[in-house]
């Protein structure tokens, strides 16, 4: 487990391009959940992953609340789902996207997907908003997965868990 703190805008923007770039390098590690409050940034961080990413420009990132799943057409392509209102009935979309390693699915509201339709390999991160600015907390889950973790800790100051 790894804890960083993003100071601002431009340390989210800077975060999210080191995360998705590390994660795009590696086919096995393609899920990132997305766990925290409302307004603890999620949707922020995905907006800035989509931007670093090659046609990421052209996307417009938006909260998938309401349609519940956003597909970007970046390289790699983008899976934004947000689960909030999906308790017992997860998108069949979510299900074929978990299962496509080409894919980069971010979800947010992800305690909502059940631990036996989670992939093997995949970064749990936390948000909450501190007094310094937003509080991450990264948990890896699978080899491939700490390995990139390790990778991030290395790349980015992190604080003591």
């Amino acid at each position: 487990m790894a804890q960083i703190i993003l100071y601002s805008l431009e340390d989210t923007a800077r975060f999210a391009q080191m995360l998705v770039a590390t994660v795009s390098a590696d086919a096995k590690t393609r899920t990132l959940l997305l766990h925290g409050d409302l307004g603890s940034g999620k949707t922020t961080l995905t907006r800035f992953m989509v931007l670093s990413l090659p046609g990421g420009s052209e996307a417009e990132v938006a909260s998938p609340s309401f349609t519940l799943c956003n597909h970007y057409a970046t390289v790699p392509p983008i899976l934004h789902c947000d689960l909030y209102r999906c308790a017992g009935s997860l998108p069949e979309e979510l299900f074929d996207a978990l299962d496509n390693p080409k894919i980069l699915n971010i979800i947010e509201w992800s305690e909502l997907l059940p631990e036996q339709d989670r992939p093997e390999e995949y970064l749990d991160i936390t948000l909450k908003a501190c007094e310094e600015g937003r509080l991450l907390t990264l948990q890896a889950h699978g080899s491939r997965a700490e390995a990139l973790l390790r990778h991030l800790r290395g790349q980015w100051p992190m604080r003591k868990a």
